[in-house]
């Protein structure tokens, strides 16, 4: 599985569109295999999908992002998991670890579950 999330200042940032990057994990089993960072040049949502898209992006972990974002995203094929307050490592090791909790606000298969879920523990962050 290929994750990405947006970042700034080194935190999962709320803007598709104003993040400054975006940290991509590769995944086998629940172990990160590889990681790199790209940087987002462009000035749109669309921009940010579209980079996401080259990469071949299954699961997008992002901050409480907007529900116009959040849909575009899901348009492109993008599991959206929204709401994580935290550095890039501390979400996608939550992510990878099936520390996930129901949010009717977004559908995915991820999980396992076959329903709806999201990224982020209670209280709303990473920790």
């Amino acid at each position: 599985m290929r994750i990405a999330i947006p970042v700034t200042n080194g935190t999962v940032s709320a803007s598709l569109a104003l993040c400054k990057g975006f940290e991509f994990f590769e995944d086998d089993h629940g172990r990160v295999t590889r990681r790199f960072f790209i940087e987002h040049t462009g000035m749109s949502t669309a921009d940010a999908i579209t980079l996401l898209e080259q990469y071949g992006i299954d699961a997008l972990i992002c901050g409480p992002i907007s529900e116009a974002e959040q849909r575009e995203a899901a348009l492109a094929g993008l599991m959206v998991f929204p709401g994580a307050v935290c550095s890039a490592e501390e979400a996608v090791g939550k992510f990878l670890s099936g520390a996930v909790a129901r949010d009717p606000a977004n559908t995915c298969n991820a999980c396992g579950h076959n329903a709806t879920c999201s990224i982020y523990a209670a209280g709303g962050t990473c920790s």
